[in-house]
């Protein structure tokens, strides 16, 4: 009885072949390498369905996507990363991040000293920072969220909540402590700063920023290593 509802499951194509593997280079490989390194620049998430027209269906795309991801590796010092488990999402990582601001042109490095700034924030704050504190400490800087600055450029909250959150640099979560409070706002790092940053790099640029001796950021950066480790 099981052998026959197994023939039946097989005949009925729920039961499918082990994926082949597509090892030489085609039109469709070309096609899902160009719409990849064409979007690479926004930092923006690439879902699989985004890849689906260019390799004709997502099987064809499975089949394609180990080969994808080696040639982006050596070819152009890109890793694709899943974001979850399940590989529906991508980010692109560089296999070298950028290790310091001189790397960076001189239109990329306000939004770059922005996000260090909130980076090493969060991570003074236990890896995880209420918004309105958030912006608090911005205040304290003469950073107004929503005014024009003459550094960091217009709408400094439109870049946290927008621009941050889309590329993953930050994470956003809602959460109550009970039903009868109201809802708060936390952000914490994302998948790539987790990817492109280390906790070592915020401590020295904390140092630099506030001046201070490395050695005064050892408890934050234990905690941050432990934290780090139980996530894995």
């Amino acid at each position: 009885m099981a052998s026959t509802s197994r023939a039946a499951r097989i005949q009925n194509g729920s039961l499918s072949q082990p994926t082949q593997i597509i090892r030489d280079v085609d039109d469709k490989v070309r096609a899902i390498l160009n719409y990849i390194l064409d979007h690479t620049a926004q930092k923006i998430p690439i879902k699989d369905k985004d890849l689906v027209p260019a390799a004709g269906d997502r099987n064809e795309l499975k089949k394609r996507l180990p080969l994808v991801t080696e040639l982006l590796a050596k070819r152009f010092g890109i890793l694709l990363t899943p974001l979850d488990a399940a590989s529906k999402t991508f980010i692109c990582i560089a296999e070298e991040p950028v290790a310091s601001i001189h790397e960076l042109t001189p239109a990329q490095r306000p939004q770059f000293t922005l996000l260090y700034i909130i980076l090493m924030y969060i991570f003074l704050r236990g890896n995880r920072i209420e918004d309105s504190k958030l912006y608090a400490m911005l205040e304290m800087l003469n950073i107004q969220a929503d005014e024009e600055h003459g550094y960091f450029g217009a709408s400094v909250r439109k870049q946290i909540e927008e621009t941050f959150v889309k590329q993953q640099y930050l994470k956003r979560e809602r959460s109550q402590l009970s039903a009868y409070d109201d809802f708060k706002t936390f952000f914490l790092w994302g998948p790539r700063a987790k990817a492109e940053f280390t906790y070592e790099q915020i401590v020295q640029f904390g140092s630099k920023l506030l001046k201070q001796d490395p050695k005064i950021f050892q408890h934050h950066l234990t905690m941050a290593q432990e934290g780090a480790s139980a996530e894995q």
